[in-house]
């Protein structure tokens, strides 16, 4: 009799936990999450209209929106649902293509994600920045953590295969042109080097050096800030597309 008793309990016990559990599992699948950020032109830093396009990792779409340009190019992407992954594309004629991979984290309450895009223009000649120098001053050696920072343009690069474009890199000062040379074309190809181990073609790309300072970035007047050095710039140059 007693062990029929705590059998009953046992089931019964069960019964709840599956219960609560299936309902925090529908609670959870029944949530929804929104993508919420800005878009801006790299280059110009400037709000652009922009299409962006979510879909699952099974290519389905599950939303679309535009970016706004009088509201400094906000956007609202929802439907999309917690511990799942989506792949946003950004589109827009005369700039490359952006595709970006994400994951939505587990929760039960509605959530709005803040992330802000950076479109890069599609035309020939234009010089696209990269953001944050990869070199320390006088080297021409990939610094310890660029890949963070590079990462971003190298999916650019991949996500764009008939773009053909040249790495332009400058030196740290007019001091002596022909190890300004040296130095700058060392430095670009090291940026390729890096490409090319990330999969992007050799053939679409080339390099070159300046024996002069970065005319669009030029040498600060007065007392630079403690801890603060000059150092050249690099950028990607499309050429053909």
């Amino acid at each position: 009799m007693k062990r029929n008793q705590y059998l009953i309990k046992l089931f019964i016990a069960i019964a709840v936990i599956v219960s609560f559990s299936a309902a925090g599992y529908a609670q959870i699948t029944q949530t929804v999450v929104a993508l919420t950020g800005n878009v801006l032109n790299e280059v110009t830093r400037l709000p652009e209209t922009v299409i962006l396009q979510c879909f699952d990792t099974e290519d389905n779409r599950i939303a679309g929106t535009r970016s706004n340009v009088s509201e400094n190019g906000y956007y609202y992407l929802t439907g999309l649902k917690p511990g799942k992954k989506y792949i946003i594309k950004l589109l827009k004629r005369g700039f490359f293509k952006e595709i970006y991979e994400f994951e939505v984290a587990n929760t039960d309450k509605y959530l709005e994600i803040s992330k802000d895009f950076l479109v890069k223009p599609l035309e020939k000649n234009i010089h696209i920045p990269i953001s944050v120098t990869p070199f320390e001053r006088n080297k021409s050696i990939l610094r310890f953590g660029s890949e963070l920072f590079l990462e971003d343009i190298k999916n650019t690069l991949a996500n764009n295969p008939k773009v053909t474009f040249s790495i332009l890199s400058f030196p740290d000062s007019d001091k002596d042109k022909k190890a300004n040379i040296k130095l700058s074309e060392e430095r670009a190809k090291s940026l390729m080097n890096y490409f090319i181990s990330h999969g992007i073609d050799p053939s679409r790309m080339s390099i070159k050096g300046s024996a002069k300072i970065d005319p669009q970035n030029p040498l600060p007047y007065g007392k630079a800030a403690k801890g603060k050095r000059y150092i050249g710039k690099s950028y990607i140059v499309v050429e053909e597309y």
